[in-house]
C-alpha cells in the first residue's frame, strides 16, 4: 500500500473528506470521491464510493465506468436515471427514483441521472472496484480533439452544429472530474441528443 506497516493506525482506515468534498452550491451538479486515488487504503479492496449532489434541473451526462458496476441510492429529492443495454440491440432502461430507492448500473454500460424536478437531490454512489474508472461521453466525443468532420459524419450534422456543442460543453470542475462533468441540462440537452442517435446508428 506504499505505508510501512509500523505507520499504520486507525487513521490509515478512516476518511473524512466525502461529504466536506461536495461544494455549497447546491444550483450545480457536483460529485465527491472517495477512490483508491483519495483514500489510498481501498487499494486492493475492490470498493470505493461517491456523494453526489444534483441541482435543480441537473445532469450527470452518459457516461461509463470500465472497471466496475455501480449501485446508486437517492437520499433526498428524486432522480430520473437511465442506461444502455448494448447487448439487448440498444435498449434503455429508465426508472423513476424517490429517497430510499436504489439502481445498479452494471459494469461498462452508458448511464445517467437527471434531477428533473424542483429541489436539489442527494445521492451515494458504492462501486465495485477501488479505481472504477469514468469515461464521459460528451466530453470524449466532443473535447478530445475529435476532427469536426469525423463528427459530423457520424452523427449526420454540420459544423455549425458540432461548434454549438462544443461551445455549450462546460469544462468539468476539479470534484467532478473523475466521475462525471458538471452541466445543466439545457446546455447539454443537444449533446444527448446526439448520443442518443449514434447508439441508434450502431446498435
Amino acid at each position: 500500500m506504499g505505508v510501512r506497516p509500523d505507520q499504520i493506525d486507525g487513521t490509515f482506515f478512516t476518511y473524512t473528506s466525502l461529504l466536506s468534498g461536495l461544494p455549497g452550491d447546491t444550483d450545480k451538479f457536483t460529485v465527491s470521491k472517495a477512490t483508491a486515488a483519495e483514500f489510498p487504503a481501498l487499494l486492493g479492496q475492490s470498493v470505493s464510493y461517491a456523494g453526489l449532489v444534483y441541482g435543480s434541473g441537473t445532469v450527470n451526462p452518459p457516461h461509463i465506468h470500465p472497471r466496475a458496476s455501480e449501485l446508486l441510492v437517492v437520499v433526498q429529492g428524486t432522480l430520473l436515471v437511465g442506461l444502455v443495454d448494448a447487448a439487448r440491440n440498444g435498449t434503455v432502461y429508465t426508472a423513476a427514483l424517490e429517497a430510499g430507492d436504489m439502481f445498479v448500473f452494471p459494469k461498462g454500460m452508458v448511464h445517467w441521472q437527471w434531477n428533473n424536478g424542483s429541489d436539489v437531490a442527494r445521492a451515494f454512489s458504492a462501486f465495485g472496484s477501488a479505481s472504477p474508472g469514468t469515461i464521459s461521453l460528451p466530453t470524449a466525443l466532443f473535447e478530445t480533439g475529435i476532427d469536426d468532420a469525423v463528427l459530423e459524419k457520424s452523427f449526420h450534422t454540420d459544423e455549425a452544429t458540432v461548434e454549438e456543442l462544443k461551445h455549450d460543453l462546460a469544462p468539468p470542475g476539479p470534484s467532478s472530474s473523475a466521475f462525471g462533468g458538471r452541466a445543466r441540462l439545457p446546455s447539454l440537452a443537444a449533446a444527448l441528443l446526439c448520443v442518443g442517435a449514434a447508439f441508434s446508428l450502431a446498435l
